[in-house]
């Protein structure tokens, strides 16, 4: 069993190695003045706006969450709506043909945001719920409000 143990630290270790460097650093930091902070959550749902979770960074997948901090910069974030557990979705029959008629470019776009940040800021991003717009996509990113 011990022996087990090893090969799988081993492998992971290896796995590690194997990664560029700069693969293996995001742009997160430790909470602070000199950072800034993106959040997801929470939505308002009887707003068409709901919570996310951030997937993505610059192109590189992250565990994923509602909160980071981040150096100053600009970067491009990618999301999940989170939608509140007992809220049925779609919302209505013409949400289903939506989805299957936008392609992976369409959907990938919608759920992504680029922004400049700068430190001592909370940005707030969630996805809106297009709800009026019949022949679109159901949904995008939009950056809900700036806290200073």
């Amino acid at each position: 069993m011990k022996f087990r143990h090893f090969h799988i630290a081993l492998a992971a270790l290896a796995l590690v190695l194997a990664m560029p460097v700069d693969a293996q650093r995001l742009p997160t930091t430790n909470p602070g003045p000199h950072a800034a902070q993106i959040n997801g959550a929470p939505g308002k749902v009887t707003e068409d706006i709901f919570p996310v979770r951030i997937v993505e960074i610059n192109g590189r997948n992250i565990q994923p969450r509602q909160t980071l901090w981040l150096e100053p910069g600009r970067y491009e974030f990618r999301v999940l709506v989170d939608i509140p557990r007992g809220l049925s979705f779609p919302r209505s029959p013409a949400d289903m043909p939506r989805w299957r008629r936008a392609d992976p470019a369409t959907r990938r776009e919608a759920l992504t945001i680029e922004l400049e940040v700068e430190a001592g800021n909370t940005y707030q991003i969630r996805a809106r719920y297009n709800r009026r717009d019949s022949e679109g996509f159901a949904w995008s990113t939009v950056l809900w409000r700036i806290e200073e």
